[in-house]
């Protein structure tokens, strides 16, 4: 599952964008703007069933793990800026993780490392949850649960007792001799 574009050039300013029509990938949208002007630019959007052994392991819960490449038109620094992801969870995964909309995270491998991409929770069409993310690079990235997410509450949740506060207990100073 992957979608690739090709552009043949794409002009200064310009935002250039990739719709996936392919659910199965995560990822709904990448958009990205060139400061100049480029030739024969190009970028792929592949699902990974299973990320090579040079990337670490995502300690999170996984939805889906994907690969973002691009040609050499954009791979010189600075080539291009603001790359948004727009990206899908189906809302039957969250249940099924007792994960809220809102623990959820694109998370992006670069220098030898997971980061947390900061992530825009959007619309709920009933099925899929959408987000976006901006991200310095593309990589290897992940779609899962945020780093230190918390997991919605059961349905059936038991009261949560309010610890009574007690005063401080100060122990009485031994004398010194």
């Amino acid at each position: 599952s992957f979608e690739k574009k090709v552009w043949t050039s794409i002009n200064a300013g310009e935002t250039a964008s990739v719709t996936l029509k392919n659910g199965a990938v995560g990822v709904t949208e990448l958009s990205f703007s060139v400061p100049t002007t480029v030739y024969g630019a190009w970028v792929n959007v592949a699902k990974k069933e299973t990320l090579p052994s040079s990337v670490s392991k995502f300690d999170g819960t996984v939805y889906k793990s994907l690969e973002i490449t691009k040609g050499p038109a954009l791979n010189k620094e600075g080539s291009f800026t603001d790359a948004t992801i727009k990206f899908k969870v189906a809302k039957s995964w969250l249940d099924e993780k007792k994960l809220t909309k809102e623990a959820v995270a694109l998370h992006h491998f670069a220098a030898s490392k997971w980061t947390q991409l900061k992530t825009q929770v959007g619309e709920d069409d009933g099925t899929y949850v959408h987000y976006s993310s901006k991200t310095p690079d593309f990589s290897y990235f992940v779609i899962g649960e945020q780093s230190g997410a918390v997991a919605a509450p059961e349905a059936e949740a038991a009261p949560v007792e309010a610890s009574a506060e007690q005063p401080a207990v100060e122990a009485p100073a031994e004398a010194m001799p």
